[in-house]
Protein backbone atom coordinates (compact mmCIF):
# COMPACT_ATOMS: atom_id res chain seq x y z
CA UNK A 1 0.00 0.00 0.00
CA UNK A 2 1.54 3.43 -0.96
CA UNK A 3 1.34 6.49 1.39
CA UNK A 4 0.94 9.58 -0.18
CA UNK A 5 1.35 12.74 1.84
CA UNK A 6 -0.41 16.16 0.87
CA UNK A 7 2.11 18.84 -0.64
CA UNK A 8 0.36 21.32 1.55
CA UNK A 9 1.28 19.13 4.77
CA UNK A 10 4.84 18.17 3.77
CA UNK A 11 5.67 22.13 2.64
CA UNK A 12 3.72 23.33 5.80
CA UNK A 13 6.10 20.79 8.25
CA UNK A 14 9.33 21.91 6.35
CA UNK A 15 8.53 25.58 7.13
CA UNK A 16 7.86 24.93 10.49
CA UNK A 17 10.75 23.37 11.02
CA UNK A 18 12.44 26.37 9.56
CA UNK A 19 11.31 28.37 12.09
CA UNK A 20 11.20 26.12 14.76
CA UNK A 21 15.10 25.93 14.22
CA UNK A 22 15.88 29.36 14.18
CA UNK A 23 14.26 29.50 17.40
CA UNK A 24 15.82 26.71 19.06
CA UNK A 25 19.39 27.66 18.43
CA UNK A 26 19.25 31.44 19.69
CA UNK A 27 16.35 31.04 22.67
CA UNK A 28 17.35 29.83 26.06
CA UNK A 29 17.78 27.19 27.61
CA UNK A 30 17.37 25.54 24.31
CA UNK A 31 20.62 27.24 22.77
CA UNK A 32 22.86 25.49 25.75
CA UNK A 33 25.67 23.96 24.04
CA UNK A 34 25.21 21.33 26.94
CA UNK A 35 22.56 20.10 24.68
CA UNK A 36 23.69 18.22 21.59
CA UNK A 37 22.74 18.74 18.10
CA UNK A 38 20.93 16.00 17.74
CA UNK A 39 18.51 16.38 20.29
CA UNK A 40 18.06 20.55 19.27
CA UNK A 41 17.24 19.21 16.08
CA UNK A 42 14.62 16.85 17.19
CA UNK A 43 13.55 19.65 19.90
CA UNK A 44 13.11 21.83 16.53
CA UNK A 45 11.30 18.66 14.80
CA UNK A 46 8.93 18.52 17.45
CA UNK A 47 8.10 22.00 17.66
CA UNK A 48 7.20 21.47 13.95
CA UNK A 49 4.97 18.80 14.68
CA UNK A 50 2.49 20.48 17.28
CA UNK A 51 2.88 23.63 15.32
CA UNK A 52 2.52 22.58 11.19
CA UNK A 53 -1.38 21.43 11.66
CA UNK A 54 -2.08 25.09 12.71
CA UNK A 55 -0.68 26.63 9.51
CA UNK A 56 -1.81 23.92 6.75
CA UNK A 57 -5.05 25.27 6.33
CA UNK A 58 -3.40 28.52 5.94
CA UNK A 59 -1.20 27.31 3.28
CA UNK A 60 -0.91 29.62 0.01
CA UNK A 61 -0.16 28.36 -3.78
CA UNK A 62 2.74 25.73 -2.93
CA UNK A 63 5.29 26.42 -5.84
CA UNK A 64 9.52 26.42 -5.48
CA UNK A 65 9.75 30.22 -5.13
CA UNK A 66 7.50 30.28 -2.45
CA UNK A 67 9.46 27.60 -0.54
CA UNK A 68 12.66 28.99 -0.90
CA UNK A 69 11.25 32.95 -0.32
CA UNK A 70 9.28 30.90 2.94
CA UNK A 71 11.87 28.94 4.30
CA UNK A 72 14.31 32.01 4.55
CA UNK A 73 11.74 34.21 5.77
CA UNK A 74 10.84 31.92 8.81
CA UNK A 75 14.25 31.19 9.41
CA UNK A 76 14.97 34.71 10.18
CA UNK A 77 11.61 35.29 11.61
CA UNK A 78 12.28 32.48 14.58
CA UNK A 79 15.82 33.17 14.85
CA UNK A 80 14.26 36.96 15.56
CA UNK A 81 11.75 35.20 18.25
CA UNK A 82 15.45 33.30 20.19
CA UNK A 83 16.90 36.52 20.11
CA UNK A 84 14.11 38.31 21.82
CA UNK A 85 13.81 36.19 24.70
CA UNK A 86 17.98 35.43 24.82
CA UNK A 87 18.09 39.08 25.26
CA UNK A 88 15.79 39.44 28.04
CA UNK A 89 17.20 36.33 29.94
CA UNK A 90 20.63 37.91 29.62
CA UNK A 91 19.58 40.23 32.10
CA UNK A 92 20.50 38.20 34.88
CA UNK A 93 23.67 36.83 33.66
CA UNK A 94 24.49 40.82 32.88
CA UNK A 95 23.40 41.52 36.62
CA UNK A 96 25.79 39.00 38.04
CA UNK A 97 28.72 39.77 35.31
CA UNK A 98 27.83 43.71 37.12
CA UNK A 99 28.84 42.21 40.47
CA UNK A 100 31.66 40.36 39.24
CA UNK A 101 33.72 43.65 37.58
CA UNK A 102 32.48 45.89 41.32
CA UNK A 103 33.59 43.10 43.58
CA UNK A 104 36.60 42.46 41.75
CA UNK A 105 35.67 38.39 40.47
CA UNK A 106 36.09 39.95 36.98
CA UNK A 107 40.51 40.05 37.41
CA UNK A 108 40.20 36.39 37.11
CA UNK A 109 37.57 34.80 34.62
CA UNK A 110 36.84 31.26 34.54
CA UNK A 111 36.46 29.68 31.61
CA UNK A 112 33.32 28.42 30.63
CA UNK A 113 33.63 24.61 28.58
CA UNK A 114 29.56 24.81 28.23
CA UNK A 115 29.69 27.89 25.55
CA UNK A 116 33.65 28.02 25.06
CA UNK A 117 34.11 31.34 26.77
CA UNK A 118 35.56 33.14 29.75
CA UNK A 119 33.09 34.69 31.87
CA UNK A 120 32.72 35.79 35.88
CA UNK A 121 32.19 33.43 38.30
CA UNK A 122 28.94 35.27 39.96
CA UNK A 123 27.50 36.07 36.09
CA UNK A 124 27.82 32.49 35.50
CA UNK A 125 26.27 31.27 38.85
CA UNK A 126 23.24 33.43 38.01
CA UNK A 127 23.04 32.03 34.37
CA UNK A 128 22.86 29.00 36.12
CA UNK A 129 20.25 30.11 39.06
CA UNK A 130 18.28 31.17 36.16
CA UNK A 131 17.97 28.17 34.26
CA UNK A 132 17.10 26.08 37.00
CA UNK A 133 14.53 28.24 37.94
CA UNK A 134 13.34 28.53 34.42
CA UNK A 135 13.00 24.45 34.17
CA UNK A 136 11.49 24.25 37.60
CA UNK A 137 8.62 26.88 36.97
CA UNK A 138 7.49 25.32 33.59
CA UNK A 139 8.76 28.73 31.89
CA UNK A 140 10.20 26.07 29.01
CA UNK A 141 6.66 24.96 28.41
CA UNK A 142 5.37 28.89 28.45
CA UNK A 143 8.11 29.86 26.11
CA UNK A 144 7.08 26.74 23.39
CA UNK A 145 3.17 28.02 23.49
CA UNK A 146 4.47 31.43 22.75
CA UNK A 147 6.34 30.38 19.77
CA UNK A 148 3.14 27.88 18.90
CA UNK A 149 1.11 31.25 19.60
CA UNK A 150 3.62 33.45 17.18
CA UNK A 151 1.85 31.65 14.17
CA UNK A 152 -1.28 33.82 14.88
CA UNK A 153 0.68 37.27 14.18
CA UNK A 154 2.88 35.88 12.00
CA UNK A 155 1.50 33.46 9.21
CA UNK A 156 3.50 31.32 6.82
CA UNK A 157 3.51 33.52 3.90
CA UNK A 158 2.88 36.81 6.04
CA UNK A 159 5.47 39.72 5.34
CA UNK A 160 8.37 40.13 7.99
CA UNK A 161 7.41 42.84 10.20
CA UNK A 162 11.15 45.02 10.24
CA UNK A 163 10.22 48.17 12.09
CA UNK A 164 8.29 45.87 14.71
CA UNK A 165 11.12 43.88 15.05
CA UNK A 166 13.04 46.46 15.33
CA UNK A 167 11.19 48.58 17.94
CA UNK A 168 11.09 45.37 20.51
CA UNK A 169 14.40 44.61 19.99
CA UNK A 170 15.37 48.06 21.14
CA UNK A 171 12.60 47.43 23.97
CA UNK A 172 14.01 44.31 24.87
CA UNK A 173 18.02 45.93 25.01
CA UNK A 174 16.32 48.30 27.56
CA UNK A 175 14.58 45.87 29.63
CA UNK A 176 17.93 44.42 29.74
CA UNK A 177 19.79 47.04 31.10
CA UNK A 178 17.09 47.93 33.32
CA UNK A 179 16.55 44.38 34.92
CA UNK A 180 20.24 43.97 35.26
CA UNK A 181 20.76 47.38 37.45
CA UNK A 182 17.83 46.33 39.55
CA UNK A 183 18.95 42.53 40.48
CA UNK A 184 22.84 43.85 41.09
CA UNK A 185 21.67 48.27 42.25
CA UNK A 186 22.10 46.81 46.34
CA UNK A 187 25.39 45.00 45.61
CA UNK A 188 26.88 47.50 43.61
CA UNK A 189 25.69 50.58 45.81
CA UNK A 190 27.34 48.52 49.00
CA UNK A 191 30.77 47.58 46.94
CA UNK A 192 31.17 51.26 46.24
CA UNK A 193 30.52 52.42 49.99
CA UNK A 194 33.07 49.57 50.43
CA UNK A 195 35.64 51.65 48.03
CA UNK A 196 34.75 54.72 49.54
CA UNK A 197 35.87 53.46 52.87
CA UNK A 198 39.01 52.16 51.89
CA UNK A 199 39.65 54.97 50.04
CA UNK A 200 39.41 57.12 53.44
CA UNK A 201 41.32 54.48 55.61
CA UNK A 202 44.48 54.89 53.19
CA UNK A 203 44.16 58.35 54.01
CA UNK A 204 44.40 58.22 57.28
CA UNK A 205 46.89 55.87 57.26
CA UNK A 206 49.36 56.17 54.45
CA UNK A 207 51.24 53.08 55.82
CA UNK A 208 48.84 50.57 55.54
CA UNK A 209 49.20 48.40 52.85
CA UNK A 210 45.40 49.24 51.42
CA UNK A 211 45.98 46.75 48.21
CA UNK A 212 47.24 43.88 50.10
CA UNK A 213 43.89 44.41 52.05
CA UNK A 214 41.51 45.57 49.53
CA UNK A 215 40.84 42.99 47.25
CA UNK A 216 39.96 40.33 50.25
CA UNK A 217 38.02 42.65 51.95
CA UNK A 218 35.61 43.45 48.77
CA UNK A 219 35.48 39.76 47.95
CA UNK A 220 34.24 38.99 51.59
CA UNK A 221 31.49 41.73 51.55
CA UNK A 222 30.22 40.32 47.65
CA UNK A 223 30.17 36.91 49.20
CA UNK A 224 27.93 37.75 52.17
CA UNK A 225 25.99 39.83 50.51
CA UNK A 226 25.67 37.80 47.71
CA UNK A 227 22.43 36.30 49.18
CA UNK A 228 20.93 39.29 48.99
CA UNK A 229 20.77 38.96 45.10
CA UNK A 230 18.98 35.61 45.10
CA UNK A 231 15.74 36.03 46.86
CA UNK A 232 15.05 38.57 43.32
CA UNK A 233 15.86 35.89 41.02
CA UNK A 234 12.46 34.26 40.82
CA UNK A 235 10.55 37.57 40.38
CA UNK A 236 13.38 38.72 37.69
CA UNK A 237 13.06 35.74 35.97
CA UNK A 238 8.93 35.45 35.86
CA UNK A 239 8.65 38.82 35.05
CA UNK A 240 11.50 38.96 32.02
CA UNK A 241 9.83 35.96 30.17
CA UNK A 242 6.42 37.42 30.86
CA UNK A 243 7.73 40.27 29.08
CA UNK A 244 9.75 37.78 26.53
CA UNK A 245 5.86 36.31 26.07
CA UNK A 246 4.26 39.44 25.29
CA UNK A 247 7.13 40.51 22.55
CA UNK A 248 7.02 37.55 20.90
CA UNK A 249 2.90 37.45 20.47
CA UNK A 250 2.31 41.18 19.80
CA UNK A 251 4.37 41.16 16.63
CA UNK A 252 2.18 41.47 13.85
CA UNK A 253 3.04 41.45 9.91
CA UNK A 254 1.53 43.51 7.75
Amino acid sequence: MDLEVPSATLAALLLASTRATGFIVLAPPFNSNGIPRAVKGALALALALVAFPHITDLMPEITAGFLIVGAITEAVIGAALGFIVQVLFAAVQLAGDVIDLAGGFSLQPAYDPMSLTTSGVIGKLHYLLATTLLFTSGGHLLLVRGFVTSYEGLPVGGALPTDQLAATLMTAFSMMFLAAIQIAGPMVAVLLLADVALALLSKAAPALNIFAIGFPVKIMITLTLLGLTFPLLPAAVDSLMDTALDAITSLRSG
